[in-house]
């Protein structure tokens, strides 16, 4: 047997067995209790251990290159312009924050301030209890509090602000939509409001790669983009100068990573999200040098972020979730949960310009590709926002705000006030983006050979396939089509594919339309040919 012919079989075997773990525990039914099903579950979990382990796997940490891995630190530039100031960290006793805050004493602030409600209570009306530790003063305050805030900008004159405070796991984000979204737009649009005030001479906000994608509706996600927006106009309103990082999955703070672990610790059954879902991951040290790099690289009147060039191949949960059982030694079991909510989104196919396969990052889109430069250690990209309409973007934080306010209003309402305002904004990039990028986005994200092998839905997509299709409303042409690299038959395929949508009936007439053109031109040029020929012209 052919060594293709051994690796087809172990694949074919991995899926069997996924498959019967599926079967007897079905995605999205409460995790099993039963001895019998439990002892079921172990034994295929420890077949698919084997299967894994045949095709080389399961031997390394799957993230082992990550947890060692390392960006440039641009130590001496940093530490000038840390040196004998007083920083003011938001989510300072976070992961992320509280690393943070131990190197910026060592490199030579006089002053820690660190901002965090950790440990205060629901109301938001909490006063903060100022601690001295060393060179840091802990505050336990919630962002979204502007007299607090304001208070504490008074009394520590912060000079340089690192706005890490967030809601940092999507699942919860969806159970408590009102307080994510009040942190993300209330407590960004305070931290920049007492930066103005108070002359901060450099502001760096932590975002997420997921606010990469061109459309979400996960309230998570969502409300990191409307974050990054705001810095973005702060930027082009405001005197301070502001910069941003771009996280993905930081092992040490890893909500994925926590659970499997935590289940593990527990001698539990390990719920694994679902086969086949992937995610890229930093190691803490890379977030804290992106974020401290950003003081280099903040430059007035631009938003520029930060984030890892190197992510390395995305690795699958359910291979890390095998890995970390044989490593604990214990013999476990698994089932697929089913996607929970805050991470049932499937990826978009047109996130990224696949005619530079080499140059695709997971962490920027085609539309903030073209402001893409890596900086001269190589280890960090440096990109831009694509612009975008501010007056919209003023327009939804408004509505948002009073939202939010009225506290008699049900959470589930939000949530989709949160997509429209996504909606409009991304409307407004997409119409001042090129027809020929938004034609190469759309080949991608519904690629018709894809469509026809069934390995996409088209209406898990709609949102954002809309929003093209209006987005390329009226700017069609022959010479569109050619530079965006899309052939006169993958444009009718396209056509048809995004037919089924019904929210888009105006801009598949229009499409078809000029499809028709183009076909009857192309067709009276092959004519002209041919009739030159027959006269002797050619």
């Amino acid at each position: 047997m052919s060594e293709s012919e051994l690796s087809g079989l172990v694949i074919s075997k991995k899926a069997e067995i996924i498959k019967q773990i599926q079967q007897l525990v079905p995605p999205g039914t409460p995790e099993p209790q039963e001895p019998e099903l439990l002892a079921t579950l172990q034994t295929l979990t420890a077949q698919l251990i084997e299967a894994y382990k045949a095709e080389g796997q399961l031997e390394e940490d799957p993230f082992g290159d990550v947890r060692h891995r390392k960006i440039h630190l641009y130590e001496s530039e940093v530490a000038s312009q840390l040196q004998g100031k007083t920083v003011l960290v938001t989510g300072g006793e976070g992961c992320v924050g509280s690393d943070l805050v131990k190197r910026l004493i060592e490199l030579g602030v006089q002053r820690v301030v660190s901002v965090d409600k950790a440990r205060a209570s629901d109301s938001l009306e909490s006063q903060p209890t100022g601690k001295k530790e060393a060179a840091v003063t802990w505050y336990t305050a919630d962002v979204c509090n502007y007299d607090v805030l304001n208070y504490i900008f008074s009394i520590e004159k912060p000079e340089i602000v690192f706005h890490l405070a967030a809601q940092r796991l999507p699942g919860l984000a969806e159970i408590k939509v009102r307080e994510t979204i009040a942190t993300s737009i209330l407590g960004t649009e305070n931290i920049i409001k007492l930066c103005e005030s108070y002359g901060i001479q450099k502001c760096i906000f932590s975002s997420t790669g997921k606010a990469s994608r061109y459309f979400t509706n996960e309230v998570y996600a969502a409300s990191k983009k409307l974050a990054e927006w705001q810095f973005f106009q702060a930027v082009k309103t405001g005197k301070v100068t502001y910069g941003m990082v771009r996280f993905t999955h930081t092992l040490d703070n890893s909500s994925v990573c926590e659970q499997i672990n935590g289940k593990i610790q527990q001698d539990k059954i390990v719920n694994v999200h679902a086969p086949h879902r992937y995610l890229t991951a930093q190691n803490l040290t890379e977030a804290r040098h992106l974020l401290l790099n950003g003081l280099i690289f903040a430059q007035p009147g631009q938003l520029k972020f930060l984030t890892v060039s190197n992510l390395g191949w995305p690795t699958e949960t359910l291979e890390m979730s095998l890995y970390n059982i044989v490593a604990s030694g214990k013999n476990l079991p698994i089932y697929f949960q089913g996607l929970p909510p805050g991470y049932e989104e499937p990826f978009f196919l047109g996130q990224f310009d696949y005619s530079k396969p080499t140059e695709i990052h997971l962490l920027i889109n085609t539309l903030e590709d073209p402001y893409r430069k890596t900086d001269s250690s190589r280890d960090m990209i440096i990109a831009e926002l694509a612009p975008f309409s501010t007056e919209i973007l003023d327009k939804h934080i408004s509505a948002l705000k009073t939202l939010v306010a009225d506290l008699d209003l049900p959470e589930p309402q939000l949530k989709p006030c949160l997509g429209e305002a996504i909606r409009e904004i991304t409307s407004s990039i997409f119409s001042k983006a090129s027809p020929q990028a938004l034609l190469k986005i759309l080949k991608w994200g519904i690629n018709p050979k894809q469509v026809k092998a069934e390995e996409i839905t088209i209406e898990s997509h709609r949102d954002v396939l809309e929003l093209l299709a209006k987005g390329l409303y009226g700017k069609l042409n022959q010479q569109v089509l050619e530079h965006s690299l899309v052939s006169f038959e993958e444009f009718s395929e396209l056509i048809e594919i995004l037919s089924v949508l019904p929210g888009i009936q105006k801009e598949i007439s229009y499409m078809r339309a000029v499809d028709r053109q183009i076909k009857a031109s192309a067709q009276g040029q092959t004519q002209e040919t041919k009739e030159n020929v027959l006269a002797g012209k050619e």
